[in-house]
């Protein structure tokens, strides 16, 4: 299950690679609507229902308000940007913390989910590597545009892939421990994320037309939703 996890996690680095290859300046306007359209299509149609289903109500929403606590702290903690390059590089590490807390609790599901079943863990693990990609993507490009040579870019996604494995390392001892953590913790990853969304995101795909990018990137989870499932 470990070893799944490893290729779930490398969806993250693969989506950074490929975020390398765009001619990122041109495309910048899309793909900050895209991201916003990735994160809020995660948060609406994956966490929230997720930890709303396993968690309760009180769950969720305490949840959602440690996650963006953290992140408001997290944002005031980073230096205000003086420029515009200062302030893509604090959006991609306000969307590196974000994926993080994201990673973490479904690299947990992957873990007691196969702590259950076999089948159920790699259909987890095939779930979340499928849109790994796509986080990557969008983590990658401002952190690029911030003034990160793509070497130090691809080492931070490399970090990144690696907290889905492990998540599930820990997930396969709290099957035995503590899983009612699980729907808190994936509460705590939609509080961050609706963060970055109404803080970052969204300011900035209305600012710089990106309208078609936020439509694109909330098609492309539902896409993967929708596979996943068939």
């Amino acid at each position: 299950m470990i070893g799944l996890a490893f290729l779930s996690g490398a969806g993250t680095l693969l989506g950074a690679a490929l975020a390398l290859c765009f001619p990122i300046r041109r495309v910048m306007a899309t793909l900050i609507g895209f991201a916003a359209g990735v994160m809020s299509g995660v948060i609406l149609l994956e966490l929230v229902p997720t930890a709303l289903k396993l968690g309760g109500l009180t769950v969720m929403l305490s949840g959602i308000l440690a996650g963006s606590t953290l992140l408001f702290l997290t944002d005031h903690l980073l230096r205000h940007p003086a420029d515009a390059t200062a302030s893509y590089q604090r959006l991609g590490w306000l969307l590196f913390t974000g994926i993080a807390l994201h990673d973490l609790p479904e690299g947990m599901a992957i873990g007691t989910g196969g702590a259950l079943t076999t089948e159920l863990g790699i259909f987890l693990a095939a779930a979340l590597g499928m849109h790994n990609l796509p986080e990557g993507l969008v983590n990658a490009l401002p952190l690029r545009l911030g003034g990160l040579t793509p070497g130090k870019v691809l080492g931070l996604n490399a970090l990144l892939s690696l907290v889905t494995p492990a998540g599930t390392f820990i997930g396969l001892g709290m099957a035995h421990w503590k899983p009612r953590l699980i729907p808190f913790l994936l509460a705590v990853a939609a509080g961050a994320m609706t963060y970055i969304v109404l803080k970052e995101l969204a300011p900035r795909t209305l600012k710089e037309k990106g309208a078609i990018g936020f439509v694109l990137g909330v098609l492309t989870i539902l896409l993967l939703l929708r596979l996943v499932e068939a």
